[in-house]
């Protein structure tokens, strides 16, 4: 894998793939306090938001670079659980939903007005350790999800899940399984990319097929190998964006062959991509307690 990656890292040097990025092509850095994890871009004005898994809180800024990151709302915490928060994604009606991770205990979808007023999204099953999270419409949306019993293993899975109608309503279906720690979700042309953080592989899967079936599809169509992907992004023209390794960011082409774009982060995280205005914005978490994490902004194709 080392070997692989190594080689892209070269041949990026000479050829972008498309919609990528060479490295050193004028990334921005911009520091951001707290430990951030997931990140999703507003399209019509460009605004970053990212959740933060030390204030169980979600910040914003309307200018990368520009001004500091202001609270945007705060997540209800499970009561004597740990704080933490996975994917964050815009609804078509401009609500942002964000997912709990609940450390197999209190994981839970919400809804986040433009008001402020936070609401559960709908009722999902708890004891499922979410990451990954992918609007398909209003009222739909895609959980990543896996659990782990002691030393056993950890085994995952994708649901698809349906805002309900009634209180305390679960509506939540599994459609794939199979995977080991899903993580991160991304949607191109009907296929549903899932990347297994445990198993260092990315799972494509025919989205409308796994919706229609009468039972879970398990998870077999390797679209690439990277090493320990994360959360996951996809630009409208096919190509995927996810962490590969531990201190570096890839672009993977519609043939699945992965690139290095940028190759010294601290610890990478999630990733959105900004259509309109070029450019791929990646969470690099720190781990040290005196260092801030950072936004990087990264140009692209």
């Amino acid at each position: 894998m080392k070997r692989r990656l190594m080689a892209a890292f070269a041949m990026s040097m000479f050829l972008a793939a498309c919609g990528s990025a060479a490295p050193g092509t004028g990334a921005r850095k911009a520091p951001l306090a707290g430990a951030p994890n997931g990140v999703a871009v507003r399209a019509t004005d460009g605004a970053v938001f990212v959740t933060d898994d030390r204030t169980n809180g979600i910040v914003m800024t309307s200018n990368i670079g520009g001004d500091d990151f202001s609270p945007y709302a705060r997540i209800p915490a499970a009561e004597g659980e740990r704080t933490g928060l996975s994917q964050i994604a815009f609804a078509p009606n401009g609500h942002l939903l964000v997912e709990r991770f609940g450390f197999g205990a209190a994981s839970a979808v919400f809804d986040v007005a433009p008001s402020g007023q936070i609401a559960l999204a709908s009722d999902t099953n708890a004891a499922r350790r979410r990451l990954g999270l992918l609007v398909l419409d209003g009222g739909t949306f895609l959980s990543s999800w896996f659990v782990k019993e002691g030393s056993a293993p950890a085994t995952g899975g994708v649901s698809v899940i349906t805002r309900g109608r009634a209180p305390r309503q679960v509506i939540e279906r599994d459609i794939v399984t199979g995977l080991q720690k899903p993580v991160g979700l991304a949607e191109v042309a009907d296929m549903l990319y899932i990347s297994d953080q445990a198993a260092n592989r990315i799972y494509k899967v025919d989205l409308q097929a796994a919706r229609a079936a009468n039972a879970p599809v398990p998870a077999s169509d390797v679209f690439a190998t990277i090493d320990a992907p994360d959360l996951m992004a996809a630009s409208p023209d096919g190509t995927l964006y996810t962490k590969c390794g531990a201190h570096a960011v890839c672009s993977i082409s519609k043939r699945g062959r992965p690139t290095v774009i940028e190759n010294d982060l601290e610890s990478p995280r999630g990733v959105a991509v900004d259509v309109a205005r070029k450019r791929l914005i990646v969470v690099d978490r720190s781990s040290a307690p005196d260092k801030p994490s950072a936004l990087r902004v990264i140009p692209i194709k």
